[in-house]
Order: C-alpha cells, then sequence, then structure tokens
C-alpha cells in the first residue's frame, strides 16, 4: 500500500533540503571568492540566495506539515480498523 501524501512530503522535504544547499554553496562560495564562473567572473546575487534559503526553509516547514498529518490520518485509520 503506498501513501501517497507521505511520498509528496518527504519528496518536498528533499527538494527543499536541496534547494537550502544549494543556495548555501552559492552564498559560501561568493564569500570565499570562489563565485566565478569560469573565466567571466560573474558574481552571485547574496540576497537573491538568502532569499532562497527563506524560501526552502519554507517550503520544508509545509511539507513536514503534510507528513505530519499523512501519519495523523494514517494513525486515525489504523484506530478505526483495529
Amino acid at each position: 500500500m503506498t501513501i501517497h501524501a507521505l511520498n509528496t512530503g518527504l519528496l518536498g522535504l528533499q527538494r527543499s533540503h536541496l534547494s537550502v544547499a544549494t543556495a548555501a554553496d552559492a552564498i559560501a562560495r561568493q564569500t570565499s571568492g570562489t563565485a566565478s564562473n569560469g573565466a567571466s567572473g560573474t558574481k552571485i546575487d547574496v540576497a537573491k540566495e538568502l532569499v532562497n534559503q527563506h524560501v526552502g526553509k519554507l517550503e520544508a516547514d509545509a511539507s513536514a506539515k503534510v507528513v505530519k498529518t499523512a501519519d495523523e490520518t494514517l494513525g486515525t485509520l489504523i484506530d478505526l480498523f483495529v
């Protein structure tokens, strides 16, 4: 039996983790002076990356709520049928 809500919540958590990690990596590269892309030397917009980190946190919070609700619903269903 597949519980789609749990799978969706876990997928959301994984995506938000990747989003936060990517933004953190970009900020770290910028502040350490290694943010150049090849020879162009383009700089990372730190403010944008900080916003991406915050959005990733909000996505993780929402996904955690989905997982919690799915868990509670599954628990209720188990209690009804046992």
